[in-house]
């Protein structure tokens, strides 16, 4: 009776960690968003306080889009090859380090300004590109199908939340201490905590 007792308590704990896993994701998803923001919010004053005119900046916004093209396919097998935690881990590690180091592109000057910009924000969008094949996997591996869609729904809806939370949090950062200090925030916010995502589920690794 206590073993039959112990696999129903088993089941329920797995059942209910699936809730846990969507919030997670949601929140990965906020941040995900987030970071590929700053730009968005800070670039005025940067190019102001750098000296990039339009096309340059026009060169450098491209980056995230080209690299998150070209790494979709890579990212979803290298999903499929280690395993969804593995891949996130490593993925939100790269891409807020890469973040970060943006606030620094200031050491530089004229056309090597350009080059570390666009070469950051490449690599973040290479480090990012992953993240939605992992959720979709995620949701997969710990939803039944009757479920996937309100779970697919949460998580997409991270990213016009990361606009709500975080615009004017990094407005007022370029307003009140600088640009520099939106990439430091976005970067380093994240950069020190790694969820859990996947532990425990046999078809999530």
């Amino acid at each position: 009776m206590s073993s039959l007792s112990h696999a129903a308590s088993s089941v329920e704990k797995r059942t209910n960690a699936r809730y846990w896993i969507v919030v997670m994701l949601f929140i990965v998803t906020s941040f995900n968003y987030g970071d590929r923001a700053t730009l968005s919010i800070a670039g005025s004053e940067m190019a102001k306080d750098i000296g990039l005119d339009p096309v340059g900046m026009g060169y450098v916004f491209s980056a995230f889009s080209w690299a998150y093209v070209i790494g979709q396919i890579p990212g979803g097998w290298l999903l499929d090859r280690f395993g969804s935690k593995r891949v996130y881990f490593w993925s939100i590690f790269i891409w807020s380090v890469f973040t970060l180091l943006q606030g620094f592109v200031d050491i530089f000057s004229g056309f090597g300004i350009i080059v570390a910009l666009f070469t950051l924000r490449f690599l973040v969008g290479l480090a990012e590109s992953p993240s939605f094949p992992g959720n979709s996997r995620i949701v997969a591996a710990w939803f039944p199908a009757q479920e996937r869609g309100t779970a697919v729904s949460i998580f997409n809806s991270a990213q016009y939340f990361a606009t709500v939370i975080f615009a004017p949090i990094m407005g007022w950062l370029t307003h009140e201490v600088g640009w520099s200090h939106v990439f430091f925030f976005m970067g380093g916010a994240w950069d020190h905590h790694q969820p859990d995502l996947v532990e425990g589920h046999p078809r999530s690794e």
